[in-house]
Order: C-alpha cells, then sequence, then structure tokens
C-alpha cells in the first residue's frame, strides 16, 4: 500500500495476530485504499508520527485521520467503520445513548486480552500464552461481538418502537440531519430528560451578568431577577435588583413594556434594546430545549477536541452546527456550533459567526446543576475568539442562581401590560451569540447577555 496523505492510518500491534486478521478483513472491505494500515514496529512510524505515545498505542489502537487529528480505541473502529464498505451503519449507532461507553469497555477488556486470541499458526507470539489451539476459536465470537453490541444496543433502545411516533422525534426530523439528531435527543436525555422538562410551565431565576470587553474587570454588572413563562407565549420578565431607577421590563411575545424608576418608557426607539435584551436572555437560559425550534436547522459537523479552556484536557465533542437559513436575511450567514461532550452529553461550548460584522465568540458552558430534575448550565463565560475557536480576551460572565422551576406567579405578571408595536422578527433573537454589549443609551440594563 503507497502512503497518501489523504488516507485514514491505523496505527496497530503488527506482533498481534488477531489484530492482523482483523486488519486483513477490515482490507477486504476497503476497495478504495482509504485506510493504510501500519504496524506500529515499522521504523517509519517514528519518523511520520514523532510525538505518538508508543505505549498507549500499544494498548489501544490509534486512527489518524486525513485532517491530522487522533482517534483512539473503539474511537478509531468509528472512525474506520465511517469508510469502510458496509459498515457506515456501525458508525451511526455509536451515536445512541450509551453504545460509546460500552464499546471503550468492551474495546478495553479484548486489547487487553489480544495476545490470547493471537495464536494462530505454530505457536503464539506472546512468550508463554500456550499453544496453536489457546484462543483462535474465541477470535471471531470476540470480533463479531466488537460489530454486533452496536446493533444490539440499538435493538434494546427501540424495542417499542412500534410505538405511535413521538412528536419531539419528528421535529427533530424535520429540522436536523439524522446524526445531529441522535446528538440532540442524547443531549435532552443528560439535560432532562425531555419529559421531565415537559411539565414545568414556568421558571424564576437570578441572573447576573459582568461584562468585562477584554478587560481584566467587570465594567458593567447587571444582576436581576427573571420570570419566564414556559408556554407558546414567549412571556418574559426581568426586574433590577440595584441602581438608582432599577427598570422593569414586560414581554409577551413580540410586544415589550419598560418602566424605569417606575416611569414608563413611552419612546420606542427606547424598546428596542430591552426587546433584544429578553429574547437573548431567554433564549439563552432555555437551551438546548429550545434548539427544537422549527425556524432551526441544524447539521452534524464531526466530531472535535476543542481548545483547551483550563488546564484541564477538553473531552471529544460532537458538534453540532445551528443555523436560522431562511428566517432573517440578515442572518443567513450566522452559524453557531454546539460542542456536546462525548462523556457526558452536556453542552461545553458554543462557537458562533456573526456575518453582520464577521465577528466570532465562543460561550464555554459550566458549573452544571440539577433543579426540578432539569440541569443548567450555571456559569457560562463569552471569549473573543477567531475562525479555530480559541480562547482569546474574556468579555462576558454570565451566572444564574436560585432558580425554581414552577415558582408562584402567573398569568398576572403579564395581565396589564400595555399594546406595544411588535417588530418583524419572531421566533429565536436575531443574534444569539455575539459578542460584547449591545450598546443603548441610557437604557438602565447594562450590556448584552453574550449566552447562547
Amino acid at each position: 500500500m503507497s502512503a497518501s496523505g489523504a488516507r485514514y492510518v491505523a496505527l496497530y500491534d503488527g506482533d498481534c495476530g488477531f489484530c492482523a486478521r482483523w486488519r486483513d478483513r477490515m482490507i477486504a472491505r476497503d476497495p478504495k485504499g482509504l485506510v493504510e494500515w501500519l504496524s506500529l514496529h515499522d521504523p517509519s512510524v517514528a519518523t511520520r508520527f514523532p510525538g505518538i505515545d508508543r505505549q498507549d498505542a500499544l494498548r489501544q489502537m490509534y486512527v489518524v485521520a486525513p485532517d491530522g487529528s487522533f482517534h483512539k480505541g473503539a474511537q478509531g473502529w468509528r472512525e474506520l467503520f465511517r469508510v469502510l464498505r458496509g459498515l457506515s451503519w456501525a458508525a451511526s449507532l455509536y451515536r445512541i445513548p450509551g453504545v460509546p461507553f460500552v464499546m471503550d469497555r468492551v474495546y478495553g477488556y479484548i486489547a487487553a486480552r489480544r495476545y490470547r486470541l493471537s495464536c494462530a499458526g505454530s505457536a503464539c507470539r506472546r512468550p508463554g500464552a500456550g499453544g496453536p489451539g489457546a484462543g483462535g476459536g474465541k477470535s471471531a465470537a470476540i470480533g463479531l461481538l466488537v460489530l454486533l453490541l452496536p446493533p444490539c444496543l440499538a435493538a434494546g433502545s427501540t424495542a417499542c418502537s412500534e410505538r405511535a411516533p413521538d412528536p419531539v422525534t419528528e421535529r427533530l426530523e424535520a429540522i436536523a440531519d439524522p446524526d445531529a439528531a441522535a446528538v440532540i435527543a442524547a443531549a435532552f436525555e443528560s439535560y432532562g430528560p425531555l419529559s421531565v422538562w415537559q411539565t414545568h410551565h414556568n421558571v424564576e431565576y437570578t441572573y447576573r451578568l459582568e461584562f468585562y470587553g477584554g478587560q481584566k474587570e467587570p465594567q458593567a454588572v447587571t444582576h436581576q431577577t427573571h420570570r419566564l413563562d414556559l408556554g407558546p407565549g414567549d412571556r418574559s420578565f426581568a426586574q433590577d435588583l440595584e441602581g438608582d431607577a432599577p427598570q422593569v421590563l414586560r414581554a409577551a411575545g413580540d410586544g415589550v413594556e419598560v418602566t424605569r424608576g417606575g416611569t414608563p418608557v413611552l419612546d420606542p426607539a427606547q424598546l428596542d434594546f430591552p426587546r433584544a435584551f429578553i429574547r437573548i436572555a431567554r433564549w439563552s437560559f432555555l437551551l438546548p430545549w429550545d434548539l427544537i425550534d422549527p425556524e432551526a436547522r441544524l447539521q452534524y459537523r464531526g466530531d472535535r477536541t476543542p481548545p483547551m479552556a483550563s488546564r484541564v484536557p477538553s473531552d471529544l465533542c460532537d458538534v453540532v452546527r445551528l443555523t436560522f437559513e431562511g428566517k432573517d436575511e440578515t442572518r443567513r450567514d450566522d452559524w453557531h456550533d454546539i460542542y456536546f461532550s462525548r462523556v457526558n452529553h452536556l453542552i461545553d461550548r458554543i462557537h458562533s459567526y456573526r456575518g453582520e460584522d464577521r465577528s466570532y465568540s465562543v460561550v464555554l458552558w459550566s458549573d452544571h446543576l440539577t433543579f426540578g430534575g432539569v440541569r443548567v448550565a450555571t456559569h457560562r463565560e463569552t471569549h473573543a475568539t477567531d475562525v479555530t475557536g480559541a480562547i482569546g480576551p474574556l468579555e462576558a460572565v454570565v451566572e444564574y442562581s436560585g432558580v425554581q422551576f414552577d415558582a408562584p406567579f402567573g398569568d398576572e405578571v403579564w395581565s396589564d401590560m400595555r399594546a406595544t408595536a411588535p417588530v418583524a422578527t419572531g421566533g429565536p433573537p436575531a443574534q444569539p451569540a455575539a459578542p460584547g454589549p449591545l450598546a443603548a443609551p441610557d437604557t438602565g440594563t447594562g450590556d448584552r447577555d453574550g449566552t447562547k
């Protein structure tokens, strides 16, 4: 086989007969030569991959993708399944919740015993491992387990497939490709599940926004109580907890009413910023649940390990791109890449691009806590960045505390709202991920929520 930069490279233990037999079986499924199989004992490995951890690579197979990314163990097999003839279905099944976890452990079990399964010919490769019959009969069965465990788990997870179609599943099928839908479904299970989220009718929490704008100290702080009705009316409420002229903001759909220090704000131009602010704040808090908005479009972008945000290495993540094509011409080029951790299926970060000013931002999600049976990322940091997603200067920090679902408030919060002229931008906020403040003169609301 000739080396090619456009091919996958599978680095395996060439002294393992079991590994070699499965290599041969996979070569038979690779008529286009998309995978180069290279033994770790080949002298060229040190030259071609000088930074590789040889001992770790002997414990688990390494797969180097054409883009240079490394995938280990069961995840390496998943990469190969994507391109080997007749096995793409196995790669897609890894998106079923629980399958990656189980496959990692099945792979680890087999890898640790591979020499016992390598007896072929006159002797085993591993010294003292016994004669030619010491495991050869098991190799096919265990190898088949590696390939067949995903569909077995899939069968278990879809045992109730004859039930009536789930409305959420139908919604995801309408707005997402199959891989993206599977990632979102797994996230819903980790955050809720959705059935628990749907039992709540409202939520109240304390909201704190510190705007840094790239500086070391906060340049402005907003401290508020937020109340969100979770019904179809998109009703939201925000009240300042500090300041000489505290602001109260009520929104229902596209209508908004604002008072400052008890005085109504009547100038329509002075209502644009509060309207945008509360729409962004609402959209941000309701993620990931509002990803099933009918205006959203979700596309799976592959798996990536994002840049480190601290001294702790980042998890491998599934990336789903969120867009709103066709909703608003000014948002045609906007996108939001949502990183879902492979470890816990929670949102790790959101990397966004805003076409209007060609700017990028990245929001890091952390401190997930459980309230009312659902999880909320209570700390979110917005950083400046570029197309790579590297962590740049800190722009803003949002924190949620005192989260209470089914709080003691109801329609009375919005019952006497004055009518306001609606705007033509229904649905989710036009710019849920833009960095920096939404500068507005004399609004009294501080700076824009940079979370998504």
